[in-house]
C-alpha cells in the first residue's frame, strides 16, 4: 500500500495481522543490523525501517531540524553494475543494459538462501504497486486511460527483452539461468522493483538500488531527491545522503518528492505510488505534423530551428490553459492556404514567432475544431465520468490500488475537461481575436487602438 499518508507514524493493532508484523519487524531489524554492517554509522542514522501498511518504510528515531542529515548509506551497501559484474553472473550479462543486469542479479541472488544480500531481498515488495504487477482484474479500473495504454507498452516492451535474453543468455547457460527463477513473471517482478527503487541521480546509465534508503515514501513538495556525496564522514568512497527539508519529530514517516514534475500517472507507473492528499493529474498529448502535409518540411525546419522536433510531447494539467508552445505547434501543423506565406524562406526565421498568436481566423478555427473533437472523443472513451468516479472516491479503500486507480483517471479526465472548456469557450470568441493581419497593419501604423484604418488620414496628412 503506497499512497502517502500522513508523516505521523500509528500503531498496527489488529490481531489478525500479528504474524505478518512480526515477519516484517524481523527484515526491518536485519536491514538495519545489515546496513550499518555495511558502513553506515547507526549513531548518525536519523531514522529506522518500519511498517508501512503491508510494506517497509523510514520512521524517524528522534527529532531531527531542517537541512540535518536524515541518512548516509555508503557506496559498499549499493547494488551497481560492478556488483553484478563481480558477482557469478557477471560475464554472462556483461554486454546487457544496467538495468537488466540489476534486474538479473536481483533472481540470482533471491534463490540463494545465504546471500549477503538476504536482508535487503527480504526487504523488497513480493508484489510491487506498479500497475505493470496488477491483475487483469485490477487493470480494468484504468479502462480508457492513456496510463492503461503504457501498461501494455510496458509489458509488451519487457516481454520482447525477456524473449531475446531466453533466447540469448539464458538457454545457453541454464546451469545460472534456471527456468524457475528467470521466468518472464519473476524478470516482470525485478524490472519492476527497479524502476520502483531508483532515484537521480542514480539512474540511466547510472543506476543503483540503495538499501535502506529506497525505503522513503513518496509526498509532493517534499525533498526533492538524493545527494551523492563524496568523503562521507571523513571517509573515501561515496554516499547516498538525504536532508531534512522541513523539521520531524519522532515518529514520523520520512518522505521525498518522487517527481516535481511528473503526473500522478507517470509516479504510479513508475514507482506505484500516489500522494492523495496532493494530487497532480494531468494528459500528455502527443502531436506530430501530418506526413501527407505539402509543407511538411518547411515546417520542419521551423521546428527544428527553435529547438523542437517533428513530434513533440505536451502536458495537459486540470485549470491551467495550455502551454503556448503546444498553441504554436498547432498552428504551424495546421498553417495551409493563404496562410502558407509564413513558411517562404524570406520569414522563416520569424514564423515560429507568429505562431505564438492567433494566424487568421481559418487557421484558429481549424486548430480548435481538432482539439474540441480530440477531447470529446477522449473523455467519451473512459468507463467512468468525473463526477462518478468523485463518488467512488468517498467509498474505495484509501490507500488501495483502487483509489490510485480513480485518482490517476480522475486526473486525466480532468485535465481533459478543462482543455476541452478552453477550447470551446475560444470558439465562441473568434471574432474577437486578433490575427496576424491586424498585428502587422498595426506594427505599421496603419489601425489604430480600436482597430481602425488610418490608411485615409496617411494620406490626408501627407497631401496637406
Amino acid at each position: 500500500m503506497h499512497a502517502a499518508r500522513s508523516r505521523r507514524g500509528n500503531k498496527l493493532c489488529c490481531t489478525a495481522q500479528a504474524q505478518a508484523v512480526v515477519t516484517a519487524d524481523s527484515a526491518a531489524s536485519q536491514l538495519m543490523g545489515w546496513v550499518t554492517e555495511q558502513g553506515a554509522n547507526e549513531s548518525k542514522l536519523s531514522c529506522r525501517p518500519a511498517m508501512y501498511g503491508s510494506s517497509l518504510a523510514l520512521m524517524t528515531t528522534r527529532s531531527v531540524a531542517r537541512g540535518e542529515t536524515l541518512f548516509s548509506i555508503p557506496e559498499r551497501a549499493w547494488i551497481t553494475v560492478q556488483t553484478v559484474q563481480q558477482s557469478e553472473i557477471g560475464s554472462f550479462v556483461a554486454d546487457l543494459e544496467p538495468w537488466v543486469q540489476i534486474a538479473l542479479f536481483l533472481l540470482h541472488e533471491r534463490r540463494q538462501p545465504r546471500s549477503e544480500w538476504r536482508a535487503y531481498l527480504d526487504s523488497l515488495p513480493a508484489e510491487p504497486d506498479t500497475p505493470l504487477s496488477w491483475t487483469n482484474g485490477e487493470l480494468e479500473w484504468l479502462e480508457g486511460t492513456q496510463l492503461l495504454g503504457s501498461v501494455y507498452d510496458y509489458r509488451q516492451f519487457f516481454e520482447g527483452r525477456y524473449a531475446e535474453l531466453e533466447a540469448e543468455v539464458f538457454a545457453s547457460a541454464r546451469e545460472v539461468f534456471d527456468e524457475q527463477s528467470f521466468a518472464y513473471l519473476e524478470f516482470l517482478w525485478a524490472v519492476s522493483v527497479v524502476r520502483g527503487k531508483v532515484h537521480a541521480p542514480l539512474d540511466g546509465e547510472s543506476v543503483a538500488l540503495v538499501p535502506f534508503a529506497d525505503l522513503v515514501q513518496h509526498e509532493r513538495g517534499s525533498t526533492p531527491g538524493w545527494k551523492v556525496q563524496s568523503g562521507f564522514l571523513g571517509r573515501s568512497g561515496k554516499a547516498v545522503t538525504l536532508e531534512a527539508d522541513q523539521e520531524y519529530a519522532a515518529g514520523e514517516w520520512v518522505v521525498m518528492d518522487f517527481g516535481p514534475d511528473k503526473l500522478d500517472s507517470q509516479l504510479l507507473l513508475d514507482y506505484g505510488v500516489l500522494d492523495p492528499a496532493s494530487t497532480q493529474g494531468g494528459f500528455l498529448l502527443s502531436l506530430a505534423l501530418a506526413e501527407g502535409d505539402r509543407f511538411f518540411d518547411d515546417k520542419a525546419d521551423v521546428l527544428d530551428l527553435n529547438g523542437l522536433a517533428e513530434a513533440e510531447q505536451f502536458t495537459l494539467l486540470p485549470n491551467v490553459e495550455p502551454p503556448k508552445e503546444m498553441l504554436a505547434f498547432l498552428r504551424l501543423n495546421n498553417l495551409s492556404g493563404a496562410d502558407a506565406f509564413l513558411l517562404e524562406s524570406l520569414f522563416r526565421n520569424e514564423t515560429w514567432g507568429h505562431m505564438l498568436a492567433p494566424v487568421s481566423m481559418e487557421n484558429e478555427q481549424a486548430v480548435f475544431q481538432s482539439m474540441i473533437k480530440g477531447c470529446r472523443e477522449a473523455l467519451q472513451g473512459y468507463a467512468t465520468t468525473i463526477d462518478e468516479d468523485l463518488a467512488l472516491l468517498r467509498t474505495v479503500q484509501k490507500g488501495g490500488r483502487e483509489e490510485m486507480a480513480v485518482r490517476a483517471r480522475l486526473g486525466e479526465k480532468e485535465a481533459l475537461d478543462s482543455t476541452l472548456r478552453f477550447f470551446e469557450e475560444r470558439f465562441a470568441q473568434l471574432d474577437n481575436l486578433e490575427y496576424y493581419q491586424e498585428r502587422r497593419l498595426r506594427s505599421l501604423g496603419l489601425l489604430d487602438d480600436d482597430g481602425n484604418s488610418t490608411y485615409d488620414d496617411f494620406f490626408k496628412d501627407g497631401i496637406a
